[in-house]
């Protein structure tokens, strides 16, 4: 009853995972569903719409003013006015009604071409933020790619833990059959007792593993983090990724190193901002105004203007505590600290893509070579168990070659998987995820 209570155990555990068919998610349809819905990046796109809008030369000050305007008033005043004539008014009712009306023009002419300064700093802000929608959108990819082959790592080792589950099971049939016929020891079929029970937790706790990888696919694509899926149980790895086309790439497309040029540029148009605020600021203002007035509080009673006036306007800051020519000179330091920032990151660039591609180099050699570990560890297992039941080998040896097994077959998932995090890691660096 206690063996039958194992193998029981054993086909609950594997009923549990597959009871239900799954559809298959792909990994294309993964990142489909992943830039679709995620919320950074999202967030990220409703940014970069707001520094869209904010890109117009009317926003820049390149564009007039036109203003309108439109009055009505109307008082009762106790009134008493004399003037030079000696003529005399007393009204302690006196009505008045006063009504205006005007449309107007301002616009700068000149200001020591800030304005179009601020222009190419919103467009340098919208050339900003869409660098941010791209950053958000390869981290994203980046952080579905990695989830979706973990769960193909963690469905693998289910499967190796599964198979281990197998092996044991085997052994302790036959420890028991020995036992029974008083070829075997009660010591080697309680040992293959405890063994299995252990294989079998394992395998419990790698499941729940498994499962939980699916959450987290779920929870980067932004959908409902219970939903149940099955996907590809196969790793292709790239063995063609080549060093000098990686770093080429990388100098050219890196997002984060053309938002830190950006970033420069941003400072340089703020050096140039700074230098023109010594200009003067000439502007033209024009209009249509018309006035009606009416009125019993004065000896002019009724007053009508009508017409258009234009001007020309101009000012200049001459002295301000010598404010300008600090500002300009923390811009210009500014500017140099920028250069030094892109220098830097582009050193700490070039550390890391070397570092990874030695990474990816190493693992795809170790796959190579574990993938040959395991041809040899399978063949010695099968081996093991032909010589463990005819007596050849004792138990602890079988479950030794067992653990070899083991520990190949786990070490090949681990090879595969450390070389697509090197090889997607490389592809971000260079710029080459999106395409």
């Amino acid at each position: 009853m206690v063996e039958k209570s194992f193998i029981i155990g054993i086909i609950l555990i594997f009923a549990a995972g597959t009871a239900v068919a799954q559809d298959i998610l792909t990994l294309d349809r993964a990142i489909e569903i992943g830039l679709s819905n995620n919320y950074g990046i999202n967030i990220a796109k409703n940014s970069q719409k707001i520094a869209v809008n904010n890109a117009t030369p009317g926003n820049a000050g390149m564009l007039p003013k036109i203003d309108v305007n439109a009055g009505y008033g109307y008082g009762i005043r106790n009134a008493y006015v004399t003037n030079v004539s000696g003529l005399e008014l007393k009204d302690p009712d006196a009505n008045s009604t006063l009504a205006v009306a005007g449309i107007n023009l301002n616009w700068t002419l000149f200001d020591g071409l800030r304005m179009f300064i601020a222009y190419d700093k919103l467009k340098k802000l919208e050339e900003i933020g869409d660098l941010n929608v791209k950053i958000s959108v390869e981290n994203t990819l980046a952080g579905i790619m990695i989830s979706y082959y973990d769960i193909i790592r963690q469905q693998k080792q289910t499967a190796i833990m599964n198979e281990q589950v197998g092996i044991s099971q085997f052994r302790l049939d036959l420890a028991k059959l020995k036992y029974e016929t008083g070829s075997g020891s009660e010591l080697e079929f309680l040992k293959a007792k405890v063994e299995l029970n252990a294989d079998i937790a394992n395998l419990s706790s790698q499941k729940t593993v498994s499962v939980n990888s699916l959450a987290t696919l779920n929870e980067l694509m932004a959908r409902e983090v219970t939903l149940q899926f099955d996907v590809r149980d196969t790793i292709l790895l790239n063995y063609q990724l080549n060093y000098d086309s990686l770093r080429a790439g990388m100098k050219a497309a890196n997002r984060n190193l053309l938002l830190y040029n950006r970033n420069m540029e941003m400072s340089g148009l703020n050096m140039k901002s700074a230098r023109a605020v010594q200009w003067p600021v000439i502007g033209m203002t024009t209009g249509v105004n018309y006035m009606n007035s009416q009125t019993e509080a004065s000896i002019t009673n009724y007053n009508r203007n009508f017409g258009a006036v234009i001007g020309v306007t101009a000012y200049m800051n001459i002295f301000n505590g010598l404010n300008l020519q600090r500002e300009y000179r923390n811009a210009k330091i500014s500017y140099a600290s920028s250069e030094l920032e892109i220098k830097q990151y582009e050193n700490k660039l070039d550390a890391y893509l070397l570092k990874i591609y030695n990474e990816y180099i190493n693992q795809l050699e170790l796959v190579t070579f574990e993938q040959q570990n395991v041809d040899l560890a399978r063949k010695n297992m099968e081996i093991a168990k032909e010589s463990f039941e005819v007596g050849s080998i004792s138990s602890l040896q079988l479950r030794e070659i067992q653990r070899n097994l083991l520990y190949s077959d786990t070490r090949l998932v681990e090879a595969e998987f450390r070389t697509k995090l090197t090889e997607t890691a490389l592809l971000l660096l260079s710029g080459k995820l999106l395409k």
